[in-house]
């Protein structure tokens, strides 16, 4: 006798006698039902394909294309002040004086003049005097345009006679990318260029020659903030007898130097 037959006996059993309640229609009913359930094994339903691995799949694939994505956009940003170049290019008086009103108040930009501008990349930078002092303009990549300002009165032309330099500009200003060295001059009559030689304490260097124009000059350069206190900065000013006279930018600023 197997399981199941002993089981259908077990249940037939139990249901002779039964209690009155179950003589009612209903209550035999569903006793003859389960008497009458067929016992065998049902097949086990079919197993849903598991779809984890291929949602896993997906969301790798997903993840892969954002970090594609990051990767080349820092490939296309590239490294800060790349296209920087020791040597200017000219900028047109109308950029500079456009550039001007975009970084002076309207009332400070109509009395300004501008003495010097210059590209150096994708970069572009004007200085502008007035009575008030140096206004100092730079344009990075992005066209975003900043200004520093020093409020002080110039030499005069006469004071630095032939050979005289004046640093009245040479301040750090912070960009999106990290700190430049601004930096803007008056010079004597003959003055022929200037150059300027930045050295670090591991002992590498650079050099950028600055626009000199109707006695003034001017350069910009990128320099770290935790550079600043370290670097030596030379300027090397040539005159139109073939002379030259290297220049420390950090006691210059500090002094002119008259002839």
């Amino acid at each position: 006798m197997t399981h199941d037959d002993v089981l259908d006996q077990a249940i037939r059993s139990a249901a002779v006698p039964v209690p009155a309640r179950v003589g009612q229609e209903p209550a035999r009913e569903l006793l003859e039902r389960i008497v009458a359930t067929d016992r065998r094994p049902r097949p086990a339903p079919a197993r849903t394909p598991h779809r984890r691995p291929r949602l896993a799949l997906a969301g790798a694939a997903g993840a892969l294309a954002a970090a594609v994505a990051f990767t080349l956009a820092l490939v296309n940003a590239g490294p800060a002040f790349a296209s920087w170049t020791p040597e200017p290019s000219p900028i047109s008086d109308t950029e500079a004086r456009d550039l001007v009103s975009k970084c002076l108040p309207v009332r400070d930009a109509s009395v300004a003049r501008v003495v010097i501008g210059e590209k150096r990349g994708e970069y572009a930078y004007v200085n502008a005097v007035s009575p008030a002092g140096s206004q100092t303009c730079f344009r990075d990549r992005n066209g975003d345009v900043r200004n520093t300002s020093i409020l002080t009165v110039l030499t005069s032309t006469e004071r630095l006679g032939a050979g005289g330099v004046e640093l009245y500009s040479w301040g750090q200003l912070r960009t999106d990318e990290g700190y430049v060295r601004i930096m803007a001059g008056h010079v004597g009559s003959q003055v022929t260029s200037v150059e300027i030689t930045l050295r670090t304490v591991d002992g590498d260097s650079r050099t950028a020659r600055a626009t000199l124009r109707d006695g003034y000059f001017g350069a910009w350069y990128p320099e770290d903030a935790d550079e600043a206190s370290s670097n030596t900065t030379t300027l090397t000013v040539r005159l139109a007898d073939g002379s030259a006279v290297n220049l420390s930018a950090r006691e210059l600023h500090e002094q002119p130097k008259l002839d």
